[in-house]
C-alpha cells in the first residue's frame, strides 16, 4: 500500500469512527429524555434525528466507496501477481505422452511414456522359436522398452533390452506408433477383458523377448492365457502366456 493510499484509508477509519461515536451519543441521549417534552425539546430531538440520518447516509456512502477501492485493489493487485509469475516451461520429456495406432477393447493403446514396455514390429526378422518358419510369413515384434517419446507422441526411441550375442547393450530403434503395441502393466492387466475363443493375438513366446501369431482357446481363472502358436511343430500343443504379454492382432 502507498502512503497515499495509507492516508485515505486512515481518514475513512477516523471518520467512520466518528459517525460510531456520534450514533452512540445520540442513544444516550435519548435515553436521558424524559417521558414529556417540551416544543422546543421536540424541536432539538428532531434536529438531532436528522443530522444522525445525515451521519448515516454518510456512512454509507464511505462504506461504499471502501467496498468499491477494495474490489479495485484486489483486481490490480491479482493482476499483478499474475504478470509477476514466471512464464510455464516447455514440457518436460519425461512427462510427454504417446499412443499406438492400434486400438482394441481388449488392451490400452496410451499413454506410452518414458519406461512403458512396447512390442516393436522388426520387419527383416522371420523365424521361430519353436522351429521352422512362420506360417504366416509376418515380421516378428520383440518386447522393447521406451526411452524417448519425440515429436507429437507418435515417434518413439525404444530399446531392446536383451544384450547382444557379445553382451553389448541392445540396440535402439526410431519406431512410429504404427510399429508398436503398449504393453500394459500387470496393475492394467487385472482390469483387461478376456480374449474371446478363437481371436487372434501377438503373444510373447515363453522364455523369449519376442511375440508371434497365436489363436486363443481358453482363459484360465488366473487369467492367464490358454493358446495355439502359429506354426507350431508340435500337433495341438497348447501354451500358457500371462494375459498382459498377449496383445491383439494389429489389423
Amino acid at each position: 500500500m502507498s502512503d497515499q493510499q495509507e492516508s485515505i484509508w486512515n481518514n475513512v477509519i477516523s471518520s467512520l469512527q466518528d459517525i460510531c461515536n456520534a450514533g452512540e451519543s445520540y442513544a444516550l441521549a435519548l435515553q436521558d429524555q424524559p417521558d414529556e417534552s417540551t416544543v422546543e425539546e421536540l424541536q432539538e430531538q428532531k434536529a438531532q434525528v436528522l443530522s444522525h440520518k445525515d451521519d448515516l447516509e454518510k456512512g454509507k456512502r464511505l462504506l461504499t466507496a471502501t467496498l468499491d477501492n477494495i474490489d479495485k485493489l484486489i483486481v490490480s493487485q491479482s493482476a499483478a501477481e499474475t504478470v509477476a509469475q514466471p512464464k510455464p516451461k516447455k514440457t518436460d520429456a519425461k512427462s510427454k505422452r504417446g499412443r499406438s495406432f492400434y486400438t482394441s477393447v481388449y488392451n490400452p493403446s496410451d499413454p506410452v511414456t518414458i519406461g512403458s514396455e512396447v512390442a516393436y514390429r522388426l520387419r527383416q526378422r522371420n523365424h521361430n522359436p519353436y522351429g521352422g518358419a512362420s506360417a504366416s510369413g509376418m515380421s516378428e515384434w520383440i518386447q522393447c522398452e521406451v526411452l524417448k517419446v519425440l515429436a507429437d507422441g507418435t515417434k518413439f526411441e525404444i530399446r531392446d533390452p536383451e544384450p547382444d550375442e557379445n553382451n553389448n547393450p541392445g540396440q535402439i530403434f526410431k519406431a512410429s506408433y504404427k510399429e508398436i503395441l503398449l504393453v500394459p502393466t500387470p496393475d492394467e492387466a487385472r482390469e483387461l477383458i478376456n480374449y474371446p475363443y478363437g481371436t487372434k493375438v501377438l503373444a510373447r513366446y515363453p522364455e523369449t523377448t519376442t511375440f508371434y501369431l497365436a489363436e486363443v482357446i481358453g482363459t484360465k481363472r488366473d487369467g492367464r492365457c490358454r493358446l495355439r502358436f502359429d506354426g507350431e511343430e508340435e500337433e495341438g500343443k497348447e501354451t500358457e502366456v500371462e494375459r498382459r504379454l498377449v496383445l491383439p492382432y494389429p489389423e
